[in-house]
């Protein structure tokens, strides 16, 4: 599972990094530690985050969406069930899994696929007690691209909502050895044409877990436990 991690990048990195042409905004982003939309009291606290899509000529395109997603029937409301990651199952059909949840059925059959970037992620090891936190992150790129699925939403006031969820599949060695069974999809940047363009059956085929070769991992304080912490985990004692 992959529902806690961090964007910390201006939009001059990252559109740099997805080789955009297009005059990038000021500023950038700056959360330490990001997660999906949650219920507060009565209301919602949403998170929203950059989305790359591919527009009609094929070129790639950021939108902002909120995470996670919001099917077309909660009409722009927080689904009563988990939606922040979509999992495809190794051993099992995909007509199963992805193709067949009513949650994301739409958005893959109608090719809706994005990339979301992320600096790192956090995983927990399920062995320890209490549950120790890890950031994972990509050796040589200082922003990963994980595969996602975005759809729309209607509110019942009539507004247009973008929203997005996480692909994850089996976990490889570096995530089994911190005691973690998902792993998130990423797609390498050789492929984002691919995952974004190609054909069902071509994405399909992405949804691999990544290479272990390709990730580091390091155990970072238990402080990262509670969502309100947003500080640079990295130049953090490994303290509670």
């Amino acid at each position: 599972m992959c529902a806690r991690g961090a964007q910390v990048f201006s939009w001059q990195q990252l559109f740099a990094h997805l080789s955009l042409t297009d005059t990038p905004p000021e500023g950038g982003l700056q959360r330490f530690n990001l997660s999906p939309s949650q219920a507060v009291g009565e209301g919602v606290a949403w998170t929203r985050v950059p989305a790359v899509v591919s527009d009609d000529s094929h070129s790639p395109k950021v939108h902002g969406m909120i995470w996670p997603l919001i099917p077309y029937w909660c009409h722009g409301e927080l689904p009563r069930f988990s939606t922040a990651n979509c999992r495809s199952e190794p051993d099992e059909a995909f007509t199963k899994t992805v193709a067949s949840k009513p949650a994301f059925r739409d958005a893959w059959q109608k090719n809706r696929r994005c990339l979301i970037p992320f600096s790192w992620f956090y995983e927990w090891d399920q062995r320890t007690k209490p549950k120790q936190p890890w950031m994972v992150s990509l050796k040589n790129e200082a922003i990963m691209m994980m595969a996602g699925l975005w759809d729309t939403t209607q509110t019942r006031a009539g507004d247009t909502w973008l929203s997005c969820t996480i692909m994850t599949t089996a976990p490889n060695d570096l995530l089994q050895s911190i005691g973690h069974h998902r792993s998130p999809v990423l797609i390498e940047k050789e492929h984002w044409h691919t995952w974004l363009s190609g054909s069902a059956n071509q994405a399909q085929d992405l949804l691999q877990p990544p290479p272990s070769n390709d990730l580091q991992s390091q155990p970072v304080s238990m402080k990262i436990n509670n969502p309100k912490f947003n500080e640079d985990i990295r130049i953090i004692d490994n303290k509670p």
